[in-house]
């Protein structure tokens, strides 16, 4: 059997299931946007442009990419070549987008996933929300848009409600949304004076470790009062855990011409759907059950895995080297990460 030939096969079988069941994401003001694609790698070719739903959906289905991104800015000529001076970018939505790597905990190579490393970025997906999006920035659960990013990671959109709000914010230039980044990874922290969303936090996390905290509630000068403390290298310590709890990809607030994945396409490395979350399932989620497609987990190939690989959970069975029989879903994960099989028959 053909092997990039029934690789590609999969890719189409999602992808015309997506589309009759309008799941696949159709970005608004789809003509003023620039899409992108990849087969073997991210991003092959950019500056395409479609003039409406109905020939995007055509030429998906056609080229069933591996990877499909969209802008996040909305331009005047998308398919030109060059920067956002040549395209003419004339708004841009709001995204952050959490890329965590293999953590202390995770047993595998730098670019396997296992549950852990997928737990870690969930979690730091609900710390940006219930720490800095709702209390700082006043945003609501209905204010977000958040996607499973299909590998280590999740996007969310702030996409106001109020039209008025979204416009101004959509309208802003990169020293205005650089603002965000900053504020969230603590850039502009002074401990001669500290504002009250990071007092907050910090005061939550000087309790988690025991530290007396009812001067800082009350004071703004905390380096007055942290250098009269014994065990100020302890809480200096905490500080900068604290500052660095997020793994944020800082370019994705800076690029006026960045793409960011298509939500629900499907991600070339893993074969995981680019999944689109509300809110209160988030707590929930699993990718490596929710984030499959279930039509491949009823298609089954029987392989020769001629490398060592790292052992993968996906739904509720494990498959390693030794696995002979596996799932669409584990055949595309492997594909995506360049191991070496053959599909036997």
């Amino acid at each position: 059997m053909d092997k990039l030939n029934e690789i590609q096969n999969l890719y189409k079988e999602y992808y015309s299931y997506a589309i009759k069941n309008d799941l696949l994401e159709v970005p608004e003001g789809i003509e003023y946007r620039e899409f992108g694609y990849g087969y073997f790698k991210k991003v092959d070719n950019r500056n395409i442009s479609f003039k409406d739903e109905e020939e995007y959906k055509n030429w998906v289905l056609k080229n069933a990419p591996f990877h499909l991104y969209k802008s996040l800015s909305y331009m005047e000529f998308p398919d030109k070549s060059g920067g956002a001076n040549k395209k003419k970018v004339f708004r841009r939505e709001i995204a952050f987008d959490i890329d965590v790597h293999k953590t202390n905990k995770c047993r595998h190579s730098d670019d396997w996933v296992c549950d852990k490393c997928l737990n870690a970025a969930k979690e730091q997906a609900i710390y940006l929300i219930e720490e800095f999006l709702m209390p700082d920035f006043g945003l609501s659960k209905e204010d977000l848009q958040i996607a499973f990013s299909g590998n280590r990671g999740y996007h969310i959109y702030i996409k106001p409600k109020d039209e008025e709000i979204r416009n101004i914010i959509e309208h802003y230039e990169k020293p205005q949304r650089r603002f965000f980044i900053e504020y969230i990874l603590g850039k502009n922290l002074n401990l001669n004076k500290v504002g009250s969303g990071w007092r907050r936090r910090l005061v939550k996390e000087f309790k988690k470790k025991r530290i007396a905290t009812k001067q800082f509630e009350k004071e703004e000068n905390w380096k007055k009062i942290i250098e009269k403390r014994k065990n100020k290298d302890k809480i200096y310590s905490i500080i900068n855990e604290t500052l660095n709890k997020l793994e944020l990809d800082e370019k994705v607030m800076d690029d006026d011409i960045r793409l960011l994945r298509v939500i629900n396409s499907l991600h070339g490395y893993t074969g995981f759907i680019v999944k689109e979350i509300k809110y209160k399932e988030l707590d929930n989620f699993n990718p490596l059950k929710d984030a499959i497609f279930n039509g491949f987990n009823k298609k089954f190939y029987n392989v020769k895995i001629k490398q060592k690989v790292d052992k993968i959970n996906i739904g509720d069975e494990i498959y390693s080297t030794k696995s002979k029989e596996i799932p669409a879903s584990v055949l595309l994960f492997l594909f995506g990460h360049g191991v070496d099989f053959e599909i036997i028959g």
